[in-house]
């Protein structure tokens, strides 16, 4: 609520004296404030539809293409959505991941309150190359299991995941339907290998034609591309995987200590 009740004046302190100027924000970041706010203010819950354009405008007394501009913005931070036909939506709160977490995808989304959902995509084998037998500690050309999924809230694909592991290690994964188990269970339970730490990167990357296709959106929107190595007690590597994802769905977070 604090956020709605921003004043349009800053205080500016310089030198132990304080100075007040007048804060004049653009047309198109105050409609977006007062989206925000309205949003707020009316207790408005996810996938509820907003007022037609028409009344937005006539609310607050702006133009519409400086309201069409407020909400492109809010649907690239992720706080509306769009609906062909339908009109503008609240968004559902993004799934935050911490970059600090080993935790699988489902159970982060079950935890958030969330429904998730997985499309299988390719689970088999292949050799492994270069980078991956680098990443893996393995020879060049070893007999990996690639698990290539799609992850979906609430039967929306937000994240795309490739996953590879040591087939001579895990004799007999191919057996397993990850469509709908969770690979860390499954390794866990089943292989008695319990993930304990990893390291990870994160970067923003661009579609290509294959994953905007299994993903729903257009070819070259920017997606978070995160990959990394998870490893088992031993220090082993158990899985090096990359996922890409969208942002207006997901977002990363770290916790900071001193």
């Amino acid at each position: 609520m604090l956020y709605c009740l921003i004043k349009k004046r800053l205080k500016i302190c310089h030198g132990g004296s304080a100075m007040t100027s007048e804060y004049r924000s653009r047309p198109c970041d105050e409609a977006a404030e007062k989206i925000e706010c309205y949003i707020i203010e009316n207790r408005f819950e996810a996938n509820q539809k907003l007022p037609s354009e028409r009344d937005m405008c006539a609310m607050w007394g702006f133009n519409r293409t400086t309201l069409r501009s407020a909400i492109r913005r809010l649907v690239a931070e992720g706080v509306l959505y769009n609906r062909v036909g339908s009109g503008t939506f609240v968004a559902p709160q993004k799934l935050v991941r911490n970059l600090q977490d080993a935790e699988g995808f489902g159970s982060a989304a079950r935890a958030a309150g969330r429904t998730p959902g997985t499309r299988l995509i390719r689970a088999g084998f292949r050799e492994a190359s270069k980078q991956i037998s680098q990443k893996m500690k393995l020879p060049l050309g070893h007999r990996m299991f690639e698990l290539i999924r799609v992850r979906l809230l609430e039967d929306e694909p937000v994240l795309m995941e490739t996953a590879y592991l040591d087939a001579r290690r895990l004799q007999g994964i191919e057996n397993y339907d990850f469509s709908k188990l969770s690979l860390y269970s499954v390794l866990q339970e089943h292989f008695n290998i319990k993930i304990i730490h990893g390291e990870e990167k994160l970067n923003v990357t661009y579609t290509d034609e294959e994953e905007a296709a299994f993903l729903g959106i257009p070819e070259g929107v920017p997606v978070l591309y995160q990959t990394g190595v998870v490893s088992d007690e031993n220090n082993v590597p158990v899985e090096y995987f990359k996922s890409i994802a969208r942002s207006e769905y997901i977002r990363f977070a770290s916790v900071l200590l001193r």
